[in-house]
């Protein structure tokens, strides 16, 4: 059975909250290297959220498409916000669509990502020419003062200003996705993007199967997702008032928007409108890191068993004390995330210990049904494979226009993604 040392190791190995940090050594790596990952099915990559440090995990995934996976891909790939726009372009599974990855992110800097709407601008531009104005005397200052004005009524009401959902202008990150373009057709691994959606207050995903498996591998994962939904409302749990995840068929239509979507970080970008397929409504999406920002348990939810995480948060880096408001919201999600990404390893080894005790008598019908639910022939117990930075990047969240930084945190990524850390809840 699996010990509390060997659990929280495993929960240290991601980085949960009140896990132990794990010592480990820049070089060597304090653990012989793993041989080269196995060429069966159910091996993920799962890409977390990570703005602008997106490049970083880029970069490992650079590493990762020459040595580990050339000529296998993997069976599927899960990405989150930054880590969406990078498990698109892995999926695809092409020398040119590894390639086109690292352009698009090299390219960020110089495509105005973080370029403020119009009517925003206009209130800056307006603000900077008071500031001007205290700088003089009269009759400058006046000058100053009737240039202000000018820039406020450009932007407009106030009304308007307040139904503004994102600072920034989405011109810029659409433009450089769709340089790019991503096809449907072309995926050599099944592909998942999260994003929340606001309108139904869930943390929704779209997913495109592929391969000679597709359409028993996707009845299989909408049946666990299903059963677990039964059980959270059957008789005997608790009273819960809760919107469940949906899941969604990817098109060539929502495809693009989808991974927009699932980067447009709350506040800074515009949410994105997708229309539901299923039922024509169309719902409102934002970053899915504010729900979901490592998806591990939808990996295992569709049949992973071999799982590599990339994540972009050194084990142990706190944020800055906050100072500002979008630092305290920064903090606030990252306390959010670490309980999320708890969750799902928990799930890795809660699966690795039903696989040795198949007795869950006593239970009511609906959980018994959950869980024969994860079986998936043999039970096979979970391995983690963890590529993250060995120290913090000196490169921030937000630092689309950091072209320094971006180049540095892509090469950093390529050189960690050669030591992963693993671990196996095997129980």
């Amino acid at each position: 059975m699996l010990t509390r040392s060997e659990f929280m190791v495993l929960l240290g190995a991601l980085g949960a909250a009140g896990a132990p940090a794990v010592a480990r050594a820049a070089q060597p790596p304090w653990y012989p290297m793993p041989p080269p990952l196995p060429l069966g099915k159910g091996r993920a990559l799962v890409v977390s959220g990570a703005g602008a440090r997106g490049s970083y995990e880029a970069g490992a995934i650079q590493w990762l498409f020459r040595n580990v996976s050339a000529g296998q891909p993997f069976d599927l790939i899960c990405g989150t916000s930054a880590g969406a726009i990078n498990a698109a372009f892995a999926a695809q599974g092409t020398v040119e669509s590894i390639q086109r990855n690292e352009q698009l992110w090299k390219g960020m800097p110089s495509a105005g990502i973080l370029t403020l709407q119009p009517q925003i601008q206009d209130v800056v531009d307006g603000a900077k020419q008071l500031q001007e104005s205290a700088k003089h005397g009269y009759p400058a200052k006046l000058r100053y003062i009737g240039r202000a004005k000018n820039e406020f009524q450009k932007a407009g009401p106030p009304a308007d200003l307040i139904k503004l959902m994102g600072v920034m202008d989405d011109a810029g990150i659409e433009t450089l996705v769709h340089r790019y373009p991503l096809e449907l057709s072309s995926l050599q691994s099944s592909l998942f993007v999260t994003a929340t959606n606001v309108t139904n207050m869930t943390s929704d995903s779209f997913y495109q199967f592929v391969g000679p498996t597709a359409a028993s591998s996707e009845a299989r994962f909408l049946e666990r997702t299903t059963t677990r939904r039964e059980m959270l409302t059957s008789e005997g749990t608790p009273p819960l008032t809760v919107q469940h995840n949906s899941h969604h068929a990817l098109t060539q239509d929502n495809f693009s928007d989808a991974v927009v979507a699932s980067a447009a970080m709350p506040g800074v970008f515009q949410p994105v409108a997708i229309k539901r397929r299923e039922t024509g409504d169309t719902n409102m999406y934002v970053d899915g890191g504010v729900a979901n920002n490592t998806p591990v348990e939808l990996a295992i939810d569709a049949g992973a068993t071999d799982i590599t995480v990339i994540l972009a948060t050194a084990l142990g880096e706190l944020p800055a004390q906050p100072t500002t408001l979008p630092g305290m919201l920064q903090a606030v999600n990252a306390i959010m995330q670490q309980r999320i990404l708890q969750n799902d390893v928990t799930l890795a080894v809660a699966k690795n210990l039903l696989a040795r005790h198949h007795d869950w008598s006593g239970l009511n019908p609906a959980m018994q049904a959950f869980l024969e639910s994860l079986r998936d022939g043999e039970w096979t117990p979970i391995k983690l494979r963890v590529i993250r930075p060995r120290k913090p990047l000196k490169l921030s969240v937000l630092g689309f226009n950091d072209q320094a930084g971006i180049d540095a945190a892509f090469d950093i990524g390529y050189q960690d993604a050669q030591h992963e850390w693993v671990y196996s809840a095997a129980g």
